[in-house]
């Protein structure tokens, strides 16, 4: 991966070069300007090839959020209701509790 961070700087600084030489230069040195276009293509099939793994990656992740919204919103529903099951049951518990303990006092 770090090669391929060099390779575009490269390829730029020999492009330029080759575009500052005239053309007559240009015409002897086609092995040069071959070399430049065949190292360009590699890169653009190297950055697709990551751009498109890159998009699956998201596409991935967005569809597990979805899956991971409905869930949360489902547990706390279930949270809630398991919290409302839980506070009426300990409002009659200490009712009880209250009633046991007045029932064990007049005894």
């Amino acid at each position: 991966m770090f090669g391929n961070k060099l390779l575009l700087p490269g390829t730029l600084l020999l492009v330029i070069f080759l575009f500052g030489l005239p053309p007559s230069a240009l015409a002897k040195d086609l092995s040069t300007v071959q070399t430049a276009l065949r190292i360009a293509q590699d890169e653009v099939k190297v950055a697709e090839a990551e751009r498109d793994a890159d998009a699956k990656r998201v596409a991935v992740t967005e569809k597990e959020m979805e899956r991971l919204k409905k869930q949360l919103g489902a547990e706390r529903k279930k949270a809630a209701q398991s919290e409302k099951r839980y506070v009426e049951s300990k409002k009659r518990s200490d009712k009880a509790q209250a009633a046991f303990d007045q029932a064990w006092k007049q005894r």
